[in-house]
C-alpha cells in the first residue's frame, strides 16, 4: 500500500503541469478582511477551480486511471465503499464530484480561529464564497432530502431573508448571496455577515500579525495562513519556544530561527502553484541583529555572509549544507541546551579522546573549521568491483571548509585512519575483505583511500562493498567520502568552483541562504530501479504477487522521473526569516 498511495500523491503533483494558476494582479479582495478582529489565526484558499480542472483533465490522471495500479486500488474494500458513496452523492446533487469541487470550493474560502471562553474550545468562523449565488440555493435544495433523514440533527429555517442551517451541536450555517458563513459563535457569525453585506473591512488585516506578514510575503497566494504568535504567547503567559532546547541537532540547525520565532508577532505560510512548479514558504519576523551573541553563531553575519557550500555534481542525489559557528555554539551549550544534555557532551569528549589524544575539542579542534559543512549524496558506478552489491546504496561525502587547511587536514586524516583501523577489525563480521590504505594523485590533488586486498567479484556482494572510503584536501576544503568515485567528482566540482550558492553572493544581497537541503526524485527512481530485485522480494514476502510488485514499482519510478529537484531552504532577510520549499514537474 505504501507504493500505491505514494503514487497517487505524486500523480496529483505531476498533473498540475498544464498551465499556470498563479494569482493574477486583479485577483479578488481577500475574504480575511471581512473576518472579525482578534483572531488567533486565519487560513485563506483562493483560485482552486483552475487546479481542480487541470487535475481532472490531466493526461497523467487519465493514464493512471487506465493503469493496472488503479485496478489494484479498485479491488480494496475501502475503495469500493468510497465509490459507492460517491455514486449516491453525485446522483443526489446532480453533478459529479469534479464539478461539485470546482463550483463550491473553487473560488474563495477563509477560516479564522478565535480565543476560547474559559473551559471551552476555541471559537471559529468559516466563509465559503462561490461565483454564482444561485449555486448555493440549488445545493441546499438538492441536499434537503438528505437532511430530512438526519431528523433533529439539522433544521433549516429562514431568518431575515437568509436560509439558516442549525445543527444540534450549536453550529449555524447561513446562506447569503454568494456566501456560506458558519460558526458556533453567534456574535462572530453576525459580524462576518454584516462585513460581507456592506463590503467593509473589519480591521483584522490591520492588526500587527497580518500587516507584517503582508509586508514580508505579499498578498496574493493560492493558500495563505497567518498565526498571531504575539496573541497566543499572551494567552499562554510564557514563551512558545523554550529558552533552552532539548535536542542538540535542532539547536544547531534551527536554534536561531526558533529564537526569532519566539519574538515574532506572526507565523506566516503561503503556497503558490505555477505552470510547472510550486513554492511553499513560511516566514517569521525578526532581525538577526536582535539575537544574543550565542545564537548569532547559528545564523549568518549579514556583513560577512559565509553562505553554505553547494558542490555541483552532474547526478547529485541530495545535498544538506549549512554554515554555523560551531565553536561559539559548543562553548555556549549550557546557555542553549537543557542541563540534562550536558553529561552527554562529557561522554562525547571522552570518546573523542580515543581518536584525538591530548586534543581539547572546543579549544583545539573546532577553531580549525570555518563553519561551512556540506553532506552530498550521489549514485556510484562500482568500478572498483567485478560485480555489484546485492543492495546498492548511494555514495555520500562530508565536505568541511577549514580555517587552517594543513593543520585541519592532519586532524581529519588522523580520525579517518583510526576509524579505518577499527573497522578493519570488524571486516569478517561485515562479510568483506579488509582494506589496505593507498593513495593516488587526481587533478593534482592527493587522495588517500581504502583498497581491497583482492578485487571483489560477484553479482550479490555484501552490502559493505558499497564502501571504499577516500579523503582529500582541495585548497581549504576537506573531503571525506564513502567512495573513491565520489571523492574524484567532488575534486572536479571544487576545483572548477561550481558552487552556485557561494558565487551568487554579492555585496548588499538581502536574501542569504542559511540552511540548504535538496533531493532529486529522478535519481531516487534510478536507485529504486537498481534495487528492484530486493524490493520485489520483500513485497512478495508481504503477500503481493510478482506482477503487482512490478507494476507498483514501475508506476512509482515513472512518477518520480516527472518531478524536478525538491529544495528546502532557510533564507535570511534583513527583517525576517523564511523556510522555503520549492519543487516542480517536467
Amino acid at each position: 500500500m505504501r507504493f500505491r498511495w505514494t503514487s497517487i500523491l505524486l500523480l496529483c503533483l505531476v498533473s498540475l503541469a498544464s498551465q499556470s494558476v498563479t494569482r493574477a494582479a486583479d485577483a479578488p479582495d481577500s475574504l480575511v478582511r471581512h473576518l472579525p478582529p482578534g483572531a488567533l489565526g486565519t487560513i485563506e484558499v483562493a483560485g482552486l477551480a483552475g487546479i481542480i480542472e487541470r487535475i481532472e483533465t490531466s493526461p497523467a490522471l487519465k493514464a493512471y486511471l487506465e493503469s493496472p495500479l488503479y485496478e489494484d486500488v479498485l479491488k480494496s474494500d475501502p475503495a469500493r465503499k468510497a465509490l459507492a458513496g460517491k455514486a449516491i452523492f453525485e446522483a443526489q446533487i446532480g453533478m459529479d464530484l469534479w464539478k461539485f469541487a470546482k463550483t463550491f470550493f473553487g473560488d474563495q474560502i477563509a477560516l479564522a480561529v478565535y480565543p476560547p471562553a474559559p473551559g471551552n474550545p476555541p471559537d471559529g468562523v468559516l466563509v465559503l464564497q462561490v461565483k454564482d449565488a444561485g449555486d448555493l440555493a440549488k445545493l441546499l435544495e438538492k441536499l434537503t432530502p438528505l437532511m430530512l433523514l438526519a431528523g433533529d440533527q439539522i433544521t433549516v429555517t429562514e431568518e431575515a431573508g437568509n436560509k439558516t442551517l442549525k445543527f444540534k451541536d450549536g453550529n449555524r450555517a447561513v446562506l447569503k448571496d454568494r456566501w456560506l458563513v458558519a460558526s458556533k459563535n453567534h456574535e462572530l457569525l453576525s459580524q462576518t455577515l454584516k462585513s460581507l453585506q456592506t463590503n467593509s473591512d473589519s480591521g483584522l488585516t490591520n492588526e500587527t500579525a497580518w500587516k507584517t506578514m503582508t509586508q514580508h510575503l505579499g498578498k496574493q497566494h493560492t493558500v495563505q495562513v497567518c498565526v498571531n504568535l504575539a496573541r497566543i504567547t499572551e494567552l499562554k503567559g510564557s514563551r512558545l519556544v523554550p529558552e533552552k532546547l532539548d535536542n542538540p541537532v535542532v539547536s544547531l540547525l534551527y536554534g536561531g530561527v526558533l529564537e526569532l520565532a519566539s519574538r515574532s508577532p506572526y507565523l506566516g505560510l503561503t503556497l503558490d502553484v505555477g505552470a510547472n512548479s510550486f513554492s511553499l514558504q513560511s516566514a517569521i519576523a525578526g532581525s538577526v541583529s536582535e539575537l544574543d551573541d550565542a545564537r548569532k553563531g547559528l545564523v549568518l553575519d549579514p556583513a560577512q555572509p559565509l553562505v553554505p557550500l553547494a558542490p555541483g555534481l552532474k547526478d547529485r542525489l541530495g545535498l544538506i549544507s549549512f554554515s554555523r559557528n560551531f565553536a561559539k555554539w559548543y562553548k555556549s551549550r549550557e546557555q542553549l541546551l537543557e542541563p540534562k544534555l550536558q553529561p552527554e557532551f562529557d561522554k562525547f569528549e571522552t570518546g573523542l579522546a580515543t581518536f584525538l589524544p591530548g586534543k581539547d575539542f572546543a579549544e583545539d579542534v573546532l577553531p580549525l573549521l570555518t563553519g561551512r559543512v556540506a553532506f552530498v549524496a550521489a549514485p556510484q558506478d562500482y568500478s572498483y568491483l567485478d560485480g555489484k552489491p546485492g543492495v546498492q546504496i548511494p555514495a555520500f561525502a562530508l565536505v568541511v571548509e577549514l580555517a587552517k587547511p594543513r593543520e585541519g587536514a592532519d586532524i581529519m586524516n588522523l580520525v579517518t585512519q583510526t576509524i579505518l583501523t577499527i573497522t578493519n577489525l570488524e571486516a569478517s563480521k561485515q562479510k568483506r575483505q579488509p582494506w589496505v590504505q593507498s593513495s593516488e594523485s587526481y587533478r593534482d590533488v592527493q587522495i588517500n583511500f581504502a583498497r581491497y586486498l583482492q578485487r571483489p567479484k560477484g553479482d550479490q556482494l555484501a552490502t559493505s562493498y558499497n564502501f571504499q572510503p577516500a579523503s582529500a584536501l582541495v585548497a581549504n576544503r576537506f573531503i571525506l567520502s564513502s567512495s573513491l568515485g565520489l571523492c574524484r567528482q567532488l575534486i572536479e566540482a571544487l576545483k572548477t568552483d561550481n558552487e552556485p550558492l557561494a558565487t551568487a553572493v554579492t555585496p548588499g544581497r538581502t536574501a542569504l541562504p542559511n540552511f540548504v537541503q535538496e533531493l532529486s526524485p529522478s535519481i531516487v527512481a534510478s536507485l529504486l530501479d537498481a534495487n528492484a530485485a530486493v524490493i520485489h522480494a520483500r513485497n512478495i514476502q508481504n503477500g503481493k504477487t510478482a506482477e503487482q510488485s512490478a507494476r507498483e514499482l514501475d508506476g512509482l519510478c515513472q512518477l518520480l522521473r516527472q518531478l524536478t529537484a525538491i529544495r528546502f531552504d532557510t533564507v535570511q532577510y534583513p527583517d525576517h526569516m523564511r523556510l522555503e520549499l520549492h519543487g516542480g514537474w517536467k
